[in-house]
């Protein structure tokens, strides 16, 4: 029986790469265009997006350079994140918040028309009252969850542009 299941395994496995799978949201250095292979970001460099876009970059291989006419310009827009109430309690009193988390960042080729993308996600949290400092801390968690899911984001959108 250990034999027919890891044969079954083995199969299903052979079969899943031959046909080309990859996992959803994984970048591999390959699928980069070779247009992208140097980039000049603009944005603001204190921040942690851009610093996990950057990171991300130069781990698959793209120089990171000064403004030049002849590179491709990621331009890294401001993030916007607010909180509204997702339901009460029979006092009115919020016993939950949705957290929605925006940004627009653009990519300019040489030679060709400026392509716009945005980034929008949105989490709800729970309004812990008696513990303001445990709901203040899951708030950050969230919010730096969602970064990191909006520089993978990029990079996939990277990988996807036009050319």
């Amino acid at each position: 029986m250990k034999r027919l299941v890891c044969g079954v395994m083995i199969l299903v496995s052979l079969l899943l790469t031959g046909c080309g799978f990859h996992m959803r949201g994984e970048v591999d250095e390959k699928l980069l265009p070779s247009q992208l292979k140097a980039i000049h970001v603009v944005g603001d460099d204190r921040s942690d997006i851009y610093r996990m876009v950057t990171a991300r970059l130069r781990h698959y291989g793209v120089q990171l350079v000064d403004d030049n006419d002849e590179v491709p310009t990621l331009n890294l827009g401001n993030i916007n994140v607010s909180n509204s109430a997702a339901s009460l309690d029979n006092r009115s009193q919020v016993v939950e918040y949705v957290m929605l988390f925006n940004t627009d960042y653009s990519i300019t080729l040489p030679h060709q028309p400026l392509q716009k993308f945005s980034a929008r996600f949105s989490r709800v949290f729970l309004n812990k009252s008696a513990q303001a400092l445990a709901s203040s801390r899951e708030q950050a968690q969230l919010r730096h969850e969602m970064e990191i899911q909006t520089a993978d984001l990029i990079l996939i959108q990277l990988s996807r542009v036009i050319l």
